[in-house]
């Protein structure tokens, strides 16, 4: 009797498991087979559209970015290798502009204020145009601006004692600078131009005469001024004989200018140009006194920062920076009569306002 229950069993049990299997094998092929097979062709065009989406964007190329860390990135600066970092973007998302190789921008300077991150083009980039000519020369000034820095632009400018203000070299890089004394490049033609502002300058200071500068304010964007100057007669001659000048120069326009400043130098009076001369002396000493508070706050932000750095570093508070002087005019001294209103370059640092 157990004998033939367990046949029975085992029978039964045997039936069941072929039930089971069966069902299964018939949902795979009525069920889900169809849904596997939907599944498949799914994917396999979702991957199509990616692999044509990967041929659209292309290759990863490297591109040239200034450096999240960077600091004071002016507009004129000259460009180093310090300065840039490397990035990484798909080639479809490169134009021709951007920078791939950083050797065809170092040397050059920034055209505009550049940001931290900023990925490079060449539009952002500007070169001084170089002939066999250019030289560096040290160049003086009555007066300079207020925060002039090594890469700024300038105009380099001379007022005479009535106002009459001539371009002498117009959009010139500051190359360095040294004390009352800034470095520039300079052709042929702009040095013989320079000196003749200066004999200009030197025959008219005690009345008034100024030489001074003018700062850019996006050098890479404003256009360059006209220069509008003319030199004495016998410097013309000069130049016109140099042959290291190969521009051909216009004597007729550089003799009708020549007449208009001889001919306001002639009307000036000693008596009159003693009073430009004290007034324009006033002027520069306010400018110096300018500078100095500028120095001095500078120089101050700077030992903040670095309290500030030291401070987070040993986890302490920073302590707080004395506020400098707000007092117009703090150490100027007016002009002495008896002292010379203008001596010859006797350098002032400062703006023409």
């Amino acid at each position: 009797m157990n004998i033939e229950w367990n046949f029975k069993t085992i029978a039964i049990m045997a039936a069941a498991v072929v039930l089971f299997i069966g069902t299964n094998v018939g949902q795979y092929y009525v069920i889900w087979k169809p849904k596997i097979n939907d599944m498949k062709v799914s994917y396999e065009e979702r991957i199509a559209v990616l692999d044509a989406e990967l041929q659209r964007i292309g290759p990863i190329v490297s591109v040239w970015a200034i450096k999240d860390e960077a600091e004071d990135m002016f507009a004129g600066r000259q460009i180093t290798q310090d300065d840039l970092m490397m990035r990484e973007l798909p080639e479809s998302f490169v134009t021709q502009s951007l920078v791939l190789n950083p050797e065809t921008i170092l040397g050059k300077y920034y055209r505009i204020g550049m940001l931290p991150g900023t990925l490079l083009s060449t539009d952002m980039v500007m070169e001084d145009p170089l002939d066999d000519t250019i030289r560096e020369y040290d160049v003086v000034a009555s007066v300079m601006p207020i925060g002039l820095k090594v890469g700024d632009y300038i105009d380099y400018r001379i007022i005479y004692p009535l106002g009459e203000d001539y371009i002498v070299l117009p959009h010139k890089r500051v190359e360095a600078i040294h004390d009352k004394t800034i470095k520039l490049k300079m052709s042929e033609t702009e040095i013989h131009y320079y000196q003749a502002a200066l004999i200009d300058f030197f025959l008219q200071s005690k009345n008034g005469a100024t030489l001074y500068l003018t700062k850019y304010l996006e050098p890479g964007i404003q256009k360059a001024a006209t220069p509008y100057y003319a030199v004495p007669k016998n410097i013309l001659a000069i130049m016109t004989a140099n042959p290291n000048i190969l521009e051909t120069l216009n004597g007729s326009i550089n003799d009708q200018t020549r007449k208009i400043i001889d001919a306001g130098n002639a009307n000036v009076t000693q008596e009159v140009g003693g009073d430009i001369a004290q007034g324009r002396g006033e002027v520069s000493g306010k400018i110096d006194a300018g500078e100095t508070e500028f120095n001095n706050l500078e120089e101050e932000l700077r030992e903040a920062a670095e309290q500030a750095a030291l401070a987070e570093g040993e986890g302490l508070a920073p302590s707080e920076p004395t506020a400098p002087s707000a007092e117009p005019d703090a150490g100027v001294t007016p002009s002495d009569p008896s002292l010379p209103a203008n001596p010859i370059l006797e350098i002032e640092k400062g703006v023409v306002e």
